[in-house]
């Protein structure tokens, strides 16, 4: 039996729940992005240089740092993949250090996101530049061991059954491929202090030997349990877990 704290599986409903928690949360970010013309201020900036080009970030320069900066990666890779990308994605980062020849963006939330101004996930789906996907993790439609690199940060906690997810994500992903997942760890002191808000929104909460059996099946480069204080939200999460391997 699962320990108290651990939560993998959740009715249909819920997911729904989290998914529009999850839309109307990232549709008050752009909205506040936007205020006073801070996205033309953004704009003039990037042309000198002093910001990226692309507007808005969920942390994604944070677990970037975590990672190295993914410096482990190849230069180039044939397929990768990013599931549950959100608005501003891991890849664009993850593209630094390793070139995909052909780039999947998955989310059920994708078809809102490309609408997002300022942003990859934007500039990729005007130009052609990339792949996307709706459907949920569970039920990705990609071909058996068709990727090189898949990335998976900070999604379990959304999605309707973790053990489902982690099974498709290791289905879709080649012998000898690079898996990076990134994951805030959830207990009971942290259930105490959880926002309503946030409970709604990030239904499943896991602990870092639940991914044992999955982590298992791959030569490990990176494998890093940060504590409380480590982590980016010290005051929601205990722990946060970093792994990166190569698949046996």
């Amino acid at each position: 039996m699962a320990p108290p704290h651990i939560n993998t599986r959740v009715p249909a409903e819920t997911w729904q729940q989290a998914q529009v928690w999850e839309r109307d949360f990232w549709f008050r970010e752009q909205r506040n992005l936007k205020k006073l013309g801070k996205n033309h201020i953004w704009k003039l900036l990037a042309l000198l240089g002093r910001v990226e080009k692309y507007r808005g970030d969920d942390n994604n320069q944070w677990w970037a740092k975590q990672f190295g900066n993914y410096s482990f990666l190849p230069s180039s890779a044939e397929n990768v993949i990013e599931v549950g990308c959100g608005p501003y994605t891991n890849v664009r980062l993850v593209r630094k250090a390793c070139q995909p020849k052909h780039l999947f963006l998955s989310d059920p939330l994708i078809r809102t996101y490309v609408d997002f101004p300022m942003t990859m996930v934007r500039e990729l789906h005007q130009s052609a530049g990339a792949y996307f996907d709706d459907h949920p993790l569970e039920d990705l439609p990609f071909r058996d061991s068709y990727f090189d690199v898949a990335v998976m940060i900070n999604v379990l906690d959304h999605v309707q059954d973790a053990h489902a997810c982690m099974r498709s994500l290791l289905r879709i992903l080649k012998s000898g491929g690079y898996v990076i997942v990134g994951q805030d760890l959830t207990n009971e002191e942290d259930f105490r202090t959880h926002p309503d808000g946030m409970r709604t929104g990030h239904p499943i909460t896991l602990d870092s030997e639940w991914f044992e059996p999955y982590t298992a099946q791959f030569k490990p480069l990176v494998k890093k349990v940060l504590s409380r204080e480590e982590g980016r939200t010290p005051q929601w999460h205990h722990a946060t877990l970093l792994f990166a391997g190569v698949k046996l």
